[in-house]
């Protein structure tokens, strides 16, 4: 039954999951036009403006489904254009690419956990009621996480995720070539991951050891940052 503290939790954890997403798009962008491509700038992704890399579908639509079925989602923005005939070494390129947005997510989550020092070294001294104090730390928190979810999950090595392009580039030439041929096979084996589980009802092992190191790179980035 959806109740309007159920409504609120969906809008706000979208929120969070489009200014993540757009930051982790916006490090695509980025690190092609560094790279020489300006493809990404020049159709105008080059922005951190959510809307310029909102996909209606992957980055509202399912998101806010699964959010209101308080059940995990999964989402995407619209790919950033990249030229690799624009790049000078163009299978290294893609990869440092493609790095960039998983990149970008940790680097934010730093970001978070900065501020949730701020108000830790504030705490005795906070202008506002203790309840307002616990939501924007939750918040924060909730941020963080999601943030580095994004990036792990990114990071598995199937087309069109990341890890993909980054694998691919990692390996020597000729493997390479023998392990591009995977990449029509991404999507369909991608979507078993995430589908096939629930359909017939056992658990989800990649889904959960995701969730795993998501924890562990989080409490291990708050441990570096001195967050408790």
């Amino acid at each position: 039954m959806l109740t309007p503290e159920k409504i609120y939790l969906a809008i706000l954890t979208i929120t969070q999951f489009i200014i993540l997403l757009t930051f982790h798009e916006w490090g695509h962008a980025k690190s092609a036009y560094m790279l020489g491509d300006p493809t990404a700038r020049d159709q105008g992704r080059l922005s951190l403006n959510p809307a310029v890399h909102i996909d209606p579908i992957g980055t509202l639509f399912l998101p806010l489904i699964g959010s209101l079925m308080e059940g995990g989602f999964f989402g995407w923005a619209k790919p950033v254009p990249v030229n690799p005939y624009n790049l000078k070494k163009p299978r290294r390129d893609l990869m440092l690419i493609a790095a960039a947005g998983p990149f970008m997510n940790i680097v934010l989550t730093f970001a978070i956990f900065g501020l949730m020092h701020i108000f830790e070294l504030t705490h005795d001294y906070r202008p506002f009621d203790a309840r307002t104090y616990v939501g924007i730390k939750t918040f924060l928190r909730n941020s963080g996480i999601i943030s580095v979810f994004l990036a792990a999950f990114n990071m598995l090595p199937l087309f069109p995720l990341d890890g993909f392009s980054v694998v691919n580039g990692l390996l020597p030439e000729s493997v390479s070539r023998q392990f591009s041929k995977l990449a029509p096979y991404g999507m369909p084996i991608l979507m078993a991951i995430i589908f096939l589980p629930v359909i017939i009802g056992i658990p989800n092992y990649i889904f959960d050891f995701l969730y795993f190191m998501t924890i562990e790179i989080y409490d291990f980035i708050g441990k570096i940052i001195g967050v408790r």
